[in-house]
């Protein structure tokens, strides 16, 4: 059962401060192969290409969580970020969605929370205001299809 419903955008994580910590990552990396190239050191501009691609993979990569996600009637956006080209997607709006505690830290004591979609896992977040919006993604999501779609799970994932 899906209602009209206005976008509506869900910030887990400043995207702007991730789109930040990329561009300077990308403006490094492409500062030192203009100087190389300019230099004609080329046994350089391979090895900054190589760490360019390590860069790309890593924000595309399973260690980086989706920071923001819009719900509309179209669907689901995902939005890692401006260099994970090849994760920001579209998913369908009955998509199943779920909570998760995480214990974080070196001795396992910070209470951290991560969205999970299918396919695609948040930025982990800590705090009463930050929980409070992925739950109110979640009931979001479960009133544009009219019914409950997923649930908060307090039983730590690595433990």
């Amino acid at each position: 059962m899906l209602t009209d419903m206005e976008m509506q955008t869900f910030f887990i994580r400043s995207v702007m401060v991730q789109n930040v910590i990329m561009g300077i990552i990308a403006a490094i990396v492409v500062g030192l192969l203009i100087r190389f190239i300019s230099r004609r050191q080329f046994k350089y501009v391979v090895v900054v290409g190589v760490w360019g691609l390590i860069a790309l993979w890593f924000f595309n990569g399973p260690f980086w969580g989706f920071s923001a996600v819009t719900v509309s009637s179209g669907g689901l956006k995902v939005q890692y970020g401006f260099l994970s080209v090849f994760k920001n997607s579209m998913l369908p709006v009955n998509s199943q969605w779920k909570i998760h505690k995480y214990l974080g830290g070196i001795r396992r004591l910070k209470k951290l929370y991560f969205f999970r979609l299918p396919g695609h896992q948040s930025l982990k977040v800590r705090g009463r205001d930050k929980i409070e919006i992925l739950k109110a993604l979640g009931s979001s999501i479960d009133r544009l299809n009219g019914r409950q779609m997923g649930e908060f799970i307090e039983r730590p994932v690595n433990m």
